[in-house]
């Protein structure tokens, strides 16, 4: 009888131990859940103001990104006019001597010879190629008639070509 009793109190010590484990679980998974539920909540609240926030800010964000574009397209036209005119001309201005908080900076480094073009072309309403090749020639960058029907032709979203009197215009699309 002594190994039956025996059994029988390893067999209750296990089976008690394997309760409270299971219970111990089952608790850890219910106190997960409320802290889940809770951190959702939490969440929501905070995206709730972040999208009310970002609804107020969106037409200042639409503006100031309009203005960077703006700004691109300046900063591009004038780079390509300092490399057109040389850059020797250019070398006095200081953009911090104005009390600029963003310093104006262009990059003239291996400007393409589209955009040399595109600066030229950008100041009238259209001009002969000849008178382009000459133009270029006249502010010391030289470029062959070839160069420059082949800039025409790839960038063909950008300039516009017509032919009067076997003569070749340039302008820019608009």
């Amino acid at each position: 009888m002594k190994a039956e009793v025996s059994n029988s109190e390893s067999t209750n010590c296990l089976t008690e131990v394997e309760s409270k484990c299971i219970v111990n679980s089952v608790i850890s998974f219910a106190n997960l859940k409320a802290r889940l539920n809770q951190q959702y909540d939490v969440d929501y609240d905070y995206l709730v103001k972040n999208y009310a926030e970002q609804d107020r800010l969106r037409a200042s964000v639409l503006r100031y990104q309009d203005l960077e574009r703006e700004a691109k397209v300046r900063r591009e036209r004038a780079a390509s006019i300092i490399v057109v005119l040389g850059e020797e001309k250019f070398k006095e201005r200081e953009p911090s001597s104005r009390g600029d908080a963003k310093g104006i900076f262009f990059d003239t480094e291996n400007m393409p010879l589209w955009t040399l073009m595109r600066a030229i072309v950008e100041q009238m309403d259209e001009i002969q190629v000849s008178d382009l090749q000459d133009a270029l020639e006249y502010f010391k960058r030289k470029a062959s008639r070839q160069a420059i029907e082949s800039a025409l032709a790839s960038h063909k979203d950008v300039f516009e070509t017509k032919t009067r009197n076997r003569n070749k215009f340039v302008s820019l699309k608009r």
